[in-house]
């Protein structure tokens, strides 16, 4: 009986002693629409400062490690070694054009790339990765053809492709989002500016160019800027037009149309005459 008594003091002691400790375990980490893993439970719990500022909803914290976290050196999830080395197996070759704009494409740049220009903000990882396997493959397409010297024929490439999809699509917004994304260009059929800018972009995203996007989130006509041969131009996917120059007006001289707002497709539908 004794005997039976010091075991169960044991186990209580034992038991005590656990529920006292710091050691946490954490549920495991979820993959983010963009690819990146991700544990909100752990990153709140590593980071109390952040969660008495912002408190503990998954999505503020997962925006909080892409805005400042990563480059704060927080980690995001247990076990994380917050390096941004990529294996060499997870490193994709891209085909250089004549200025060497292209560059060695990592799952790394293409994670960056997603999160510096939320493409999936309202979307699924599924619908992330389906509208992502449709840009690599367009990505792929040209590059592999012999008949794109330069950067600029490589981007033309891609925003005709881009404007394709929208031919067989319907400009305007639904409920989803899904119209500022690559999925709604790709996969759902419904576009703006915006949607066709991130579409040009993820694609340009998976031919290793590193690009800007022209007017976000604005009430403005959008595209993208990049460095194509050494020197500056523009890919609008809506359009679908690769140019030199900053893309901010169409025409030359006093009859440049600048574009803006619900006007933006007819005037680009008048100047190509579909």
């Amino acid at each position: 009986m004794k005997k039976q008594m010091r075991t169960g003091i044991r186990i209580m002691i034992v038991s005590a002693l656990l529920a006292a400790s710091s050691i946490c375990v954490y549920a495991a980490p979820a993959v983010m629409p963009d690819g990146q893993t991700f544990d909100a439970e752990y990153y709140a719990a590593a980071n109390p400062d952040v969660t008495a500022a912002i408190g503990t909803d998954e999505s503020a914290l997962y925006d909080h490690y892409l805005n400042f976290g990563k480059a704060e050196g927080r980690l995001a999830y247990e076990g994380d070694t917050g390096s941004t080395a990529e294996s060499s197996e997870n490193t994709e070759e891209t085909t250089e054009g004549d200025s060497g704009s292209a560059i060695t494409v990592t799952d790394e740049f293409l994670q960056n790339a997603a999160a510096t220009h939320s493409y999936y903000k309202y979307l699924t990882a599924e619908q992330a990765a389906e509208a992502d396997a449709i840009a690599k493959g367009i990505a792929e397409s040209i590059l592999s053809n012999p008949d794109y010297d330069t950067d600029l024929e490589k981007v033309r490439a891609a925003s005709q492709a881009v404007l394709s999809y929208t031919q067989k699509g319907t400009y305007g917004s639904d409920e989803a989002k899904q119209y500022r994304s690559p999925y709604g260009v790709f996969v759902s059929g419904v576009y703006t500016c915006a949607g066709t800018a991130r579409a040009t972009g993820r694609i340009l995203d998976y031919m290793g160019y590193t690009w800007q996007h022209a007017h976000e989130n604005q009430y403005q006509h959008q595209w993208c800027i990049l460095t194509m041969d050494g020197q500056e131009g523009y890919a609008d996917g809506m359009a679908g037009i690769a140019m030199y120059g900053d893309g901010e007006s169409w025409g030359s001289g006093d009859t440049s149309i600048i574009l803006t707002g619900d006007d933006a497709l007819a005037i680009i539908q008048q100047l190509l005459g579909y």
